[in-house]
């Protein structure tokens, strides 16, 4: 599991001061990559130099509480499921104070070769990671 904590920022809020339905899904995205940061593994290099690469299939989000500018939260993500060729993410977003949960957010992704598009199986350098 890794997590880390995030303020939520007016730029992710709509009119009524209150997280926008997709933020969530960003935020989601944001917690892999940080994570595969934190790992040394950078998607920056995967898309320039590496023979494979990672698109969501599958994205999809709840949320149990409202979030507001500037509430303090923890960013939790998790390895659900991993497939022969697809990996399932789980993230929860807590309340940093009331240690409640805010949202989830469930993501997959699927292992496809640069040159062709086509599903293949995950390399081990992303099993390896978790």
């Amino acid at each position: 599991m890794f997590t880390y904590p995030r303020r939520i920022y007016l730029r992710e809020t709509d009119a009524t001061g209150l997280l926008y339905f997709s933020e969530a899904l960003k935020m989601a995205q944001e917690a892999f990559e940080e994570f595969l940061a934190s790992k040394h593994f950078y998607l920056n290099h995967l898309i320039e130099k590496g023979d494979f690469l990672l698109p969501i299939v599958h994205a999809s989000a709840d949320y149990f509480a409202p979030l507001r500018v500037g509430d303090r939260v923890l960013i939790e993500l998790q390895l659900a499921s991993l497939g022969t060729s697809s990996l399932t993410l789980k993230t929860t977003i807590w309340d940093e104070e009331q240690k409640r949960q805010l949202a989830a957010a469930q993501i997959v992704h699927v292992s496809v070769s640069k040159e062709t598009g086509r599903s293949i199986p995950l390399p081990l350098s992303i099993k390896n990671i978790f």
